[in-house]
This record gives C-alpha cells, sequence and structure tokens, in this order.
C-alpha cells in the first residue's frame, strides 16, 4: 500500500517547550497517572465521517475544498470505499489514535437496494477486519446513518411511513451485525431526524 499523508510524520510527545507544530506538547500516552496511563484515560477515535468523507462543504453554497480520494480514480466506488479503509488506518497509526468509530455509509456507497448495500458493507467490513489484525486499531462504536437519505426526511423510527420504518429497522439490524462482527465496545443509537414536522404529525396529549 503506497503512503497516503507522506508530509505527515508519526505525532509524538515532545513536552510543553516543544516548538514543533506537530507534536504533542501535554498529551504523553505513556504516563501515568492514578494508576492509568494518558492512553488508557484517553481513548481517543477517529471519526469516520469527519476524517475520510467531509469536505469541508457549506450546507448553504460550495461544496467543499478538501480532496478525499486518497488516490482513487473515482470516488463513491468500492475502490474509493478502500482507499479511505488504507487512508484511515495511515492516519491512526500517525496519530497515535488506537479507535474509530463509523456510520454504516460512511464506510460504502450506498446502492440503490438495502440487499446490494449490505454486499457492498460485507465486503469493506473484511478489508476492515484485516487491517484490525494487522495493526491492533479497535472499533469504539458503530451507528446507522438514518439521515441523509431524503427517505428519512420525516425521521426513521418516528416516520409515519411502514416502509421507511421497516427500511429503518433493516439497517440498524446490518449497522449491529457490523459493529459485532470488527468487536465495537458499544453502539449508538442515532436519531438525527426523530422527531415531528408539525404539532399535527403528533398526539400532544400522549406526548406527555
Amino acid at each position: 500500500m503506497a503512503e497516503i499523508f507522506k508530509s505527515l510524520p508519526k505525532v509524538r510527545y515532545e513536552g510543553a517547550k516543544s516548538t514543533n507544530p506537530l507534536a504533542f506538547k501535554y498529551y504523553d500516552p505513556d504516563r501515568i497517572i492514578l494508576g492509568k496511563t494518558m492512553k488508557e484515560h484517553l481513548p481517543f477515535a477517529m471519526a469516520w465521517w469527519h476524517n475520510l468523507c467531509a469536505t469541508g462543504s457549506d450546507m448553504f453554497g460550495f461544496n467543499g475544498p478538501a480532496d478525499k480520494s486518497f488516490g482513487a480514480a473515482t470516488t463513491g466506488t468500492m475502490e474509493h470505499a478502500k482507499a479511505k479503509v488504507d487512508a484511515g488506518f495511515e492516519f491512526m497509526d500517525k496519530l497515535g489514535i488506537e479507535y474509530f468509530c463509523f456510520h454504516d455509509i460512511d464506510l460504502v456507497p450506498e446502492a440503490d437496494t438495502i440487499e446490494e448495500t449490505n454486499k457492498r458493507l460485507d465486503d469493506i467490513s473484511d478489508y476492515i477486519k484485516t487491517k484490525m489484525e494487522a495493526t491492533g486499531k479497535k472499533l469504539l462504536w458503530g451507528t446507522a446513518n438514518m439521515f441523509s437519505n431524503p427517505r428519512f426526511t420525516n425521521g426513521a423510527g418516528s416516520t409515519n411511513s411502514a416502509d421507511v420504518f421497516c427500511f429503518a429497522a433493516a439497517q440498524i439490524k446490518k449497522a449491529l451485525d457490523l459493529t459485532v462482527k470488527l468487536g465495537g465496545k458499544g453502539y449508538v443509537f442515532w436519531g438525527g431526524r426523530e422527531g415531528y414536522e408539525t404539532l399535527l404529525n403528533t398526539d400532544m396529549k400522549f406526548e406527555q
């Protein structure tokens, strides 16, 4: 695998007086405090979305300037998905990060059917697992993205569409399976669009 972040050396602890902008000045992973190392007290995790997917776009205007292709010829492909895995594990290694976390469709481009998306998730999770075994990196948590696709405009668990509710349940089930497969320490139920659009969409007496 070709090195992706060629200009980024491994970031190490150099102390408060260091003038190196790519050095930890106060975080010493091996320093023992109250019987535990700082690394144990502060189990940092790389968020797949923020580090490997987000391009810094302005939701009210321009597309983001950040290039997150990581050498893939075309973004939004399985080639690109694997390139993000390579980039992510190199990034974690250079920053000394031991954990990562993800939304399901951070890992792969969503397909036209849930069956095809799940197949893509199976393929990429196999690839991630080999990287984990080779590096010792661990999964902190997984979750399902049920807010980006327009189908979730009116929520996932709180939607009034039985079709959308069933799709969401199947998506969560797959995300749970992936989290268990990769040995995650936890799972996050992230309700990004849950709720209701207007008071006409809910029974206020029941809600109270």
